[in-house]
């Protein structure tokens, strides 16, 4: 095949070529000679071989003793611009980009005549925007940045064998944080003497557009997962159009469960060892042995499997996740009790061993969230398989908190009940009002207007109060207790604590502001509704009457229709803190504008803004003002953090905008998005 490619790609050749301590042998061929006559034998056309104390071009030469040099003249084809750039993107594959320590190789283009245009396409790169795709230059060393552009981005999973090929160690992360560490017996034997590693990064959304940017060319026409062997790379294998692991078979049984060749970039590096040769033909692969087919049947159980089980079963539930750049979606309460089940079922297989684990996603979900009671099974048996004493203290402590939290809530609705028993009897002397008011109370039908405080509404506030004073009045209890035994409380844990007493705080203050105007009973207990009235109501009935006078809220709506799941008293908090926030910055005009976007799925969008201070030069980034403790006023540095807690927990999105929203409204600007 070497001879056909020097051939085709030009008719003279001059091949230099020193061995150790040995002269400069030059082998001189014009392949015109062959295309004379085509009943001659090769045997029998003449070459010129020669022999030279040095290379015959001093420029063109090895930078070692020993080493050879094709020069090739009088080329077949025109060698522009675009076919050199096609040359080192074909080059760059060559390149493995996960190799530890310096390369075996190196590859350099020196092409004179594009250094011009090199020079511009360099200045472009330099001042281009980042959601603009550099332009390759032609010069220069070649280099796999691949590693470089998927780091800190995507998901990936790295596997490697370790003790003599007997354990293979797989570490999973997600956009540079570590999810877990285990450890298996290798249950493969033709593996073992291959010294095996093989890294496989899932390819997101954003990491598709980054790619793309950054290479000059889209992911899937880059390749999928390459195979090295030695170092080098084994063609075709991660080619475009190959499916050596089976990948693309697969992902057509299922496109929703399964990842396919689109989907994943990555390389297996191998020795080569028997059962692991190469077939003749250099575009042929390896050869087809049970120990391939070990190889292939590794790669996709403990590589390609294991992912999906985090992408496919975790991440896609999240549809936002696709869009932000780090794990903080997967902190949420309902995405980190999925991951603490994935890592307590890993953990409870039997023959592996967990060695590490992300204690930020696998954690005690907050007891309002729905998973709470997943989390904590899956918890508790993770506790159970890996002995760990601390973590099962926090669930016990977790148990004992809900349980109290369990009883003040049977109590109230006992409470509610006997109200309700009572009210019972005056509902059909309000039948007539409901009818005539049918149509304002289908538009408002949690803000009805009461004229006055009466018996139930007195009753059901009382008990409303009872349940979040109940579980801050247990807290303080627990925390006396421990302080009283002499234990130690690390700074984290008092935070916090102080964090669930303020939350607990804000549902006590908006009980007390649904109170004053009716019709809350079913504040704390999750309806299906329309959240864009909801809203629209809340700020027109209840926010402006509690907001200080001078301060003039103004709500604008599509009249579009979003029907969810929600609790009433969740979204009063959300409402609160903002014009809370807003009127600590002395503002006194509070926008809130709505409209329902389109799509697979809609979703309801709210733009929050003001004429007050706005937030700080200092507050960079901005998305900071979330952060728990991080306040631009004299407040606690809970409220927003509070804010993005309920939003997230509806599985929406809010973000900080550094630009104003309008001349008028040019202070703190926001937007929340929560789908139907």
């Amino acid at each position: 095949m070497g001879r056909f490619s020097c051939d085709r790609l030009g008719a003279e050749l001059t091949l230099s070529s020193r061995a150790t301590r040995q002269q400069v042998q030059i082998l001189e061929i014009d392949w015109t000679l062959y295309e004379a006559d085509p009943k001659k034998e090769f045997g029998d056309i003449r070459v010129r071989l020669s022999e030279a104390p040095d290379f015959p071009d001093s420029t063109l030469k090895p930078r070692g003793a020993t080493g050879t040099v094709l020069e090739i003249r009088k080329l077949r084809s025109d060698w522009g611009r675009e076919k050199l750039q096609e040359l080192k993107r074909e080059l760059t594959k060559l390149i493995d980009p996960f190799a530890v320590g310096p390369p075996k190789f190196q590859i350099e283009i020196i092409a004179p005549v594009e250094r011009a245009s090199d020079e511009l396409d360099a200045q472009y790169n330099s001042s281009r925007r980042e959601d603009q795709p550099a332009k390759l230059l032609v010069n220069g060393k070649i280099e796999n940045p691949i590693l470089e552009v998927l780091a800190q981005r995507t998901t990936a999973i790295k596997i490697r064998l370790i003790e003599n090929g007997a354990t293979i160690e797989s570490v999973l992360e997600d956009r540079g944080e570590t999810i877990y560490r285990i450890r298996e017996a290798n249950p493969y034997p033709g593996l073992q003497e291959t010294e095996l590693n093989a890294d496989v990064y899932f390819l997101n959304r954003g990491a598709k557009v980054l790619f793309a940017h950054r290479m000059g060319l889209p992911s899937v026409q880059f390749g999928s997962i390459f195979l090295f062997r030695n170092g080098f790379r084994v063609f075709p294998i991660g080619a475009e159009d190959d499916d050596f692991f089976g990948l693309n078979r697969r992902k057509q049984q299922g496109q929703r469960r399964f990842l396919g060749g689109r989907d994943l970039i990555g390389r297996v590096d191998i020795k080569g060892v028997k059962g692991f040769d190469e077939a003749t033909s250099r575009n042929q692969g390896l050869i087809r042995t049970p120990q391939v087919d070990e190889l292939i049947n590794c790669v996709r159980d403990k590589c390609v499997r294991r992912l999906e089980r985090y992408v496919v079963d975790i991440t896609w539930r999240d549809k936002f996740d696709q869009h932000v750049g780090d794990t903080s979606r997967m902190k949420l309460d309902e995405s980190s009790a999925l991951v603490a089940q994935l890592v307590s079922r890993l953990a409870a297989t039997e023959g592996v061993e967990l060695v590490e684990y992300n204690p930020h996603l696998v954690r005690i979900v907050d007891e309002k969230s729905a998973a709470f009671e997943s989390s904590l099974k899956a918890l508790e048996l993770l506790a159970d398989q890996t002995g760990d004493k601390a973590l099962l203290a926090r669930v016990a402590d977790a148990k004992a908190r809900i349980k109290a939290l369990q009883l003040a809530e049977a109590e109230a609705r006992e409470a509610e009940r006997r109200a309700e028993s009572r009210a019972a009897a005056a509902e059909s002397a309000a039948h007539a009002a409901r009818v005539k008011y049918g149509e304002e109370r289908e538009r408002n039908q949690f803000l009805v207007a009461a004229a006055s405080l009466d018996q139930d509404t007195i009753l059901n506030l009382h008990h409303q109060i009872m349940i979040h004073a109940s579980d801050v009045h247990h807290g303080v209890k627990r925390m006396m207790g421990k302080l009283r035994a002499g234990a130690a409380v690390r700074k984290d844990e008092w935070i916090d604590f102080l964090e669930r007493v303020s939350y607990r705080n804000s549902q006590i203050l908006t009980a007390a502001r649904f109170a004053t105007k009716g019709g809350y009973k079913q504040q704390s207990a999750e309806v299906k509704a329309d959240l864009a009235v909801y809203v629209r109501d809340y700020i027109e009935t209840i926010s402006s009457l509690w907001a200080p006078r001078g301060v003039n809220l103004h709500v604008e709506s599509d009249g579009k229709k979003l029907e969810r799941r929600f609790r009433p008293i969740e979204i009063g908090i959300v409402i609160d803190n903002l014009v809370s926030n807003a009127v600590k910055a002395r503002a006194t005009k509070i926008g809130f504008f709505l409209e329902i976007a389109k799509g697979a799925k809609p979703v309801l969008v709210v733009t929050i803004a003001d004429d007050g201070a706005g937030w700080p030069p200092t507050l960079d980034p901005i998305e900071r003002v979330f952060e728990k403790g991080v306040t631009t006023t004299d407040g606690s540095g809970l409220g927003l953090y509070h804010v993005k807690q309920v939003v997230e927990g509806l599985g929406g999105v809010i973000e900080a905008h550094r630009e104003p929203y309008s001349s008028t409204l040019d202070g703190a600007h926001l937007t929340m998005r929560v789908p139907a």
